[in-house]
């Protein structure tokens, strides 16, 4: 009982103060990250491995360049600089994109082929990469990890250079179970304000993400809700709050 209340004591205090933990350029505020780039970057190659024995790649050489592209060209921009970011095509007709940790994020050609302008792919992209610049990605890993784990880090008793013991003992189909758990509401929220920045720093027309939303928000009207969305927040709630941060940011940028 003594150590959790040191835990939580310790814990609500560096989260208070910030006194601790790596600034976070794409959060604006100071964060406690147990599990390094390397450890992270490993971790995505894991889950990649899972990820092909269950998923076919396109092979589909335009699409492919397409995505690769307008993704090097956000990522070049993101908040986060501290590993190389993968772009892949999912052959599948699902609504669908996502990332993992280490940089890898993925979209289906289901949801590309809803998507008509470079500027809807980019928004999709620069959503996922929101998430990857703040860290969204390995947090939800962080505390699959478990309370104790960090609580042993807080109290010294565990080395942070078995850090990757830990995280191997996750299977490949725990670590992929967890790409497709649900973000929060913030998080999400976040990632749409994050995109919006890269896409404007990267040239796009920051309308394509109102135009992408509602390009799924018709594909849901027809009966066939999204994987994307279906563990967002109501579609109609980011359609608002994402021209409400298009109106302050100012004038958009252009379509290219």
């Amino acid at each position: 009982m003594r150590n959790f209340l040191v835990i939580v004591f310790v814990a609500v205090t560096l989260s208070g103060c910030g006194a601790l933990g790596t600034y976070n350029p794409a959060t604006q505020r100071r964060e406690l990250i147990f599990i390094s780039t390397p450890e992270e970057i490993s971790m995505g190659q894991k889950i990649h491995q899972q990820l092909m024995k269950e998923e076919k790649l396109s092979r589909n050489p335009a699409l492919i360049a397409r995505v690769n592209r307008i993704g090097q060209k956000l990522a070049l921009v993101s908040d986060r600089q501290d590993y190389e970011y993968h772009f892949y095509v999912i052959e599948k007709s699902d609504l669908n994109a996502f990332t993992v940790p280490g940089g890898n994020i993925y979209i289906y050609t289901g949801l590309l082929e809803k998507l008509t302008t470079d500027d809807e792919v980019a928004a999709v992209l620069a959503h996922e990469i929101g998430h990857c610049s703040a860290r969204h990605t390995i947090k939800k890993y962080q505390a699959a990890l478990g309370y104790n784990f960090v609580g042993d880090i807080i109290l010294n008793k565990l080395n942070l250079g078995t850090n990757m013991k830990q995280i191997a003992s996750l299977s490949s189909d725990a670590l992929s179970s967890l790409v497709f758990s649900a973000y929060s509401r913030s998080d999400e929220y976040q990632s749409d304000k994050l995109g919006l920045k890269y896409m404007d720093l990267a040239g796009y027309d920051l309308n394509g993400m109102v135009k992408s939303f509602e390009a799924l928000e018709k594909a849901g009207e027809k009966g066939s809700a999204p994987v994307f969305l279906r563990s967002h927040p109501y579609i109609s709630d980011r359609i608002r709050a994402v021209k409400e941060e298009i109106a302050q940011m100012g004038p958009a940028g252009g379509s290219l």
